[in-house]
């Protein structure tokens, strides 16, 4: 009989592999992942099926692909590439328990956390609620203001792993439809700030000069149209208020500044394209084009990394707006921004009703 690997009492991943390969447990979790799945969406069907909307119909349910090899590398610290890039002080891989995950989305706040009552009595929940650690984030019970908030179940589903029998940790995350309005804009901002670190941990300090973005070179085209689109939303919400018009111009002077768009950089090269016939001279020839996006108007990434250096930023007196502290004050305010809206949005008839806090408690 082998040896299976956890953390005890604490909510955590089973592996069969032992603590001292953690490369070895991610492509383990990884396969037990795809095998927990399956039993995610069995789960999901059930729910649907025994709890209904308000218009008495089955509650849809989105699947989200399975996270990443590269992506849980990351949260652990861990440079595929190279082991000698590996970063103490990380998750280990017990930890990573939302590889497999799924969504529902639902249309009211009172439908959502009548659900969330439902899972609190369900043996995928109650199997691990007895754990040191808690098995759901409620950011809603927590009654937290202007930032994004959803509520994430850890569920424990059994699968058969080379012949044997492994409990697996994935997560439901429940959410309504005007804050999962408010996450497609606000993760452009989340992602840049993720990318944060001082001191070698991850951490997004604005006015603090030790903190630094770094935005990966194979990333900052995805990056800047991401954020781009997320300037124009704020743009549209900000109804006057010169705050968050000054945030939108500063990330948008950043993203002119250092990116270029695909029909930009497709110009340039037919320019030097057309010099190098007329020209014998080295400088004239034509550096090779990078892989543009279908989209010309699109973002490609540029030739070296996006670095936003923090700081301490006067927004009252609007100064230094190319600065590093300029833009991480922008990305930070125009994060809060983002989420004040729309939580904003929950509490409006119409929206949610006002049976919004019935199961509050």
């Amino acid at each position: 009989m082998p040896i299976k690997y956890t953390r005890g009492e604490i909510v955590s991943q089973t592996t069969l592999t032992p603590p001292t390969d953690p490369r070895g447990q991610i492509d383990e979790l990884l396969e037990q992942a795809a095998l927990a799945n399956a039993k995610l969406q069995e789960f999901m069907r059930k729910l649907s099926n025994n709890v209904k909307n308000e218009q008495g119909k089955a509650i849809a349910y989105k699947r989200a692909p399975l996270k990443t090899k590269q992506r849980v590398a990351e949260k652990c610290g861990i440079d595929l590439a190279n082991p000698a890039n590996d970063k103490s002080g990380m998750k280990s891989p017990f930890e990573v328990k939302d590889i497999a995950r799924a969504t529902i989305v639902f249309t009211t706040v009172a439908q959502m956390l009548a659900f969330r009552d439902y899972i609190y009595h369900c043996e995928e929940y109650s199997s691990l609620k007895s754990k040191q650690s808690p098995a759901v984030k409620d950011l809603w019970a927590k009654g937290i203001e202007d930032e994004y908030k959803d509520i994430k179940f850890f569920l424990k589903v059994m699968i058969k792993y080379k012949g044997h029998d492994i409990p697996h940790i994935v997560e439901l995350q429940l959410n309504v439809s005007q804050m999962s309005r408010g996450k497609a804009y606000g993760h452009a901002f989340y992602n840049l700030s993720r990318l944060a670190e001082k001191e070698g941990k991850n951490v997004f300090l604005p006015s603090d000069v030790a903190c630094t973005i770094v935005v990966p070179t194979k990333i900052t085209g995805k990056t800047g149209n991401k954020l781009r689109t997320a300037i124009t939303q704020c743009r549209s919400l900000a109804q006057g208020d010169q705050e968050i018009m000054l945030a939108t111009n500063i990330l948008s002077k950043m993203l002119q500044k250092n990116l270029k768009m695909a029909q930009d950089v497709k110009k340039g090269a037919d320019d030097d394209n057309s010099g190098s016939a007329n020209s014998s001279s080295p400088a004239a020839a034509a550096a090779p084009a990078p892989s543009s996006p279908a989209n010309p108007y699109d973002y490609v990434n540029s030739a070296k990394p996006l670095t936003i250096k923090c700081g301490p930023y006067n927004a009252k007196k609007a100064e230094q707006q190319d600065s590093g502290p300029a833009q991480a004050w922008a990305i930070s305010r125009l994060s809060s921004f983002v989420w004040s809206h729309f939580t904003a949005c929950q509490a409006k008839p119409g929206v949610t009703g006002t049976a919004a806090n019935i199961h509050a408690n």
